[in-house]
Formats: structure tokens, sequence, C-alpha cells
């Protein structure tokens, strides 16, 4: 699918792509759980482990490189995985639930940050991963069957209970900071939150 967009006179190109949209039924909409992150001071969690799968990704596509090593699912883990998100979103555990797609976990968290106008502690080194992996990896490859969500801490012991034998970890807290913090092999990277909603939104902006 190829879409353009003409406005005052400025041509704006969507690269061909494959669609495709699902839909399903939620029996109680009041249950329905959104990407950003809701209050200061909740635990945020990864589920999911993180491999070196950065081939095709949007970082390597940034790098002008493409790869080999690309994405690959496993379909019994991710079911049960799927089924204990579910599991955890009904019986109202978790406030926010986000998925890593394009530009991996670090587009995940930003997307939280950015929907929510909170801030956030990370500390990497707590991500669950297969292997040992670089800081880039773990910020950037594209894993499959992963989630972001954010957990009231009152919640967390209920939460963690239901993804026995599943990987995830409690990678930060949320905070009023309005800065996206990174702890990385010793050292903290820094992003604003505002400063990150004006780049997002810079791309289509006049459009």
């Amino acid at each position: 699918m190829k879409n353009d967009s003409t406005r005052g006179g400025r041509k704006i190109s969507i690269p061909p792509s494959v669609l495709f949209s699902t839909i399903a039924k939620i029996d109680d909409v009041s249950k329905a759980v959104s990407l950003d992150f809701k209050a200061d001071g909740d635990d945020i969690y990864v589920v999911g482990a993180t491999k070196d799968e950065l081939g095709g990704s949007e970082y390597f596509a940034m790098l002008n490189a493409t790869g080999n090593k690309v994405p690959k699912v496993d379909a019994k883990l991710a079911l049960k995985t799927c089924k204990a998100i579910n599991k955890a979103i009904e019986e109202r555990l978790v406030s926010s639930v986000g998925v890593p797609a394009l530009g991996g976990l670090a587009v995940a968290f930003a997307k939280a940050t950015m929907g929510g106008r909170l801030g956030a502690e990370i500390d990497i080194a707590k991500i669950p991963a297969e292997g040992k992996l670089s800081a880039f990896e773990l910020l950037f490859s594209e894993s499959n069957s992963r989630f972001v969500v954010s957990v009231q801490p009152k919640n967390a012991e209920s939460f963690e209970s239901i993804f026995k034998g599943i990987p995830f970890a409690k990678v930060g807290k949320t905070n009023s900071s309005g800065k996206l913090h990174f702890a990385i092999d010793g050292k903290r990277i820094c992003v604003g939150v505002e400063e990150m909603v004006k780049s997002y939104k810079a791309t289509l902006e006049g459009v």
C-alpha cells in the first residue's frame, strides 16, 4: 500500500507497506488499557526476552545497514505470554501496556512517557535478555512477544505471580521529572519528554 498526501503544494509519500487490520471484541471496555504511563511512582516492567535481533531494524536502517539476525517467533512462548498479559489486564493489575515494535524498547519507553507526559528511570541492565547484549541491542532490538507495562506498587506482587515461567523483570519507575533517564554501564542518559514530543510531531508539522 502506498499513500500520497498533498496539501498546500507539499507532497508526503509513505513507503509501500503491508497493512494488517485486526479487530477483537472487548467484553468490558472499562478494562481497556492504553500504552501511556498513568501515574508518578508506578513500577515499570519489561515482559519477554530481548535477543540479538537487530536485522531489519529501524536502528540499522538509520545506519544504512541491514543485518542478518532478524526477529523470530517462539509461538508456544508467545501464546503463553499473551495469555498472561490478558489475565493481568482482566484482573485490573496493570496501568499501561505497550508493545515494542519499530525502534524496540527505546521507542516503547519514549512513547509511554510522551503519552503520559511523565518521566521515567530505566535501568537497562535489568531488561530480560538472551545472552550478553550491548546497550544498543537491548534498546533497539525488535524481538517479538514483548511488552512494556506499568503497575501500581500495591499490585506488583499479584502481577508478578502471573508471569512464572515467562521472562520478565522490573526495570524502573515512573516519576514526575518530565525526563526519560536510562542507566547504561554506570552512566545516565537523559532525554526531555517535551523535547521528544516536539521531535515526534515535527515530521508532519504543518501538513
